[in-house]
């Protein structure tokens, strides 16, 4: 019942706001909060503060309703290809919706929620599965035109991994796991493969840029090279719980590449500051920075999943970054709502003076 009031309150809201005369424009990204809000929920809020795990939970499902509302409009609109499906880059975003819908059941299973948790599940298996046919076609197209994508090739395209690893964590809590063995290996094969594949394009891209120049070459979704890599890790915590030495490995290499990708963010936000200056360089919004949240929140999700107790270097390290990322986590959370909503309150208002105009 509560769902069912939540869905049509946020009905209700989104239809009011539509005709006084706001038109929010709901990126193919807007994905990438909710996956970011449900993971960090998940690694840091049931851990740390589980006394806001409802509220916050419920907060997530309106704001994935809301999403949902204003896709539909654009279906109606007829803008839906136009804005979410033709282009090939960013179409790769649509993924941000499968692991939104993956993370939604896991926190619907740790809700003790199971009611039409299947129907959701296949709904989204189903999704992935048309999303796949849409990720084969833009391969098509950027392979055969690389000269004009290759310059906007960036760590989205991991999104495909992503999405596919998620669908392997969200069918462990939705079924036993006698039920959902055969199909996984598969999964992980093609999330693991899609990793390689988008790896190895985007080393391609910075190989061949045409400068040096972060500020310009530099794309928030870089980090989903890292956290690509701990979803995977997580999915194997999950499907081969005893292969010690495969998530150590995984989890050394998910260790390293947090490492250097994060060196390079620190770099490219101090070029960002010289260049732009600090309100231009780095407190501006964009849905794409939601995904530096999901990334440190998966990488925590993945090191509270890896068995101590095999190195004690490991367990000294995870130990460690379990004290440290879930204040910077609920940090980068602050500062990307208070950036949202100074976005808003911008769009408000220049909507308002328009029509004073």
């Amino acid at each position: 019942m509560m769902f069912i009031f939540l869905f049509f309150t946020v009905l209700i809201l989104a239809i009011t706001v539509r005709r006084l005369g706001h038109k929010p424009v709901i990126s193919t990204v807007a994905g990438a909060p909710l996956m970011s809000m449900g993971i960090a929920l998940k690694s840091v809020g049931f851990v740390y503060f589980p006394h806001v795990n409802s509220t916050v939970f419920y907060v997530l499902i309106a704001g994935a309703f809301w999403i949902l509302i204003h896709y539909v409009f654009d279906v109606f609109q007829k803008d839906f290809y136009l804005l979410h499906v033709q282009d090939p880059i960013s179409s790769f975003s649509i993924g941000t919706w499968i692991a939104s819908v993956s993370i939604i059941l896991i926190l619907l299973s740790d809700q003790n929620i199971s009611s039409s948790m299947n129907i959701l599940f296949y709904i989204n298996l189903t999704f992935w599965f048309i999303y796949i046919g849409l990720v084969i076609r833009n391969y098509s197209l950027i392979f055969t035109n690389l000269k004009k994508y290759i310059d906007q090739i960036h760590g989205g395209l991991l999104l495909t991994c992503v999405s596919t690893q998620s669908i392997v964590i969200s069918g462990y809590h939705v079924f036993t796991g006698e039920n959902w063995t055969v199909p996984v290996t598969t999964l992980l094969i093609i999330g693991s493969l899609f990793y390689i594949l988008n790896f190895l394009l985007i080393v391609f891209r910075y190989v061949n840029a045409s400068t040096n120049d972060l500020t310009v070459n530099w794309i928030n979704t870089n980090c989903i090279l890292h956290g690509a890599i701990s979803i995977t890790g997580v999915a194997l915590t999950f499907s081969h719980p005893a292969a010690f030495s495969l998530l150590y490995i995984v989890w050394i290499l998910s260790f390293v590449f947090f490492l250097v990708i994060e060196l390079i963010e620190i770099l490219w936000a101090f070029q960002r500051i010289r260049k732009l200056g600090w309100h231009h360089g780095i407190f501006v919004y964009s849905p794409t920075q939601w995904a530096r949240v999901f990334t440190f929140g998966m990488f925590l999700f993945f090191t509270e999943r890896i068995p101590a107790g095999q190195h004690e270097w490991i367990d000294v390290l995870a130990q460690l970054l379990q004290l440290f990322l879930p204040v910077v986590i609920v940090l980068l959370i602050i500062a990307e709502v208070a950036l949202m909503s100074m976005q808003i309150d911008r769009q408000l208002r220049s909507e308002r003076n328009g029509a004073i105009d």
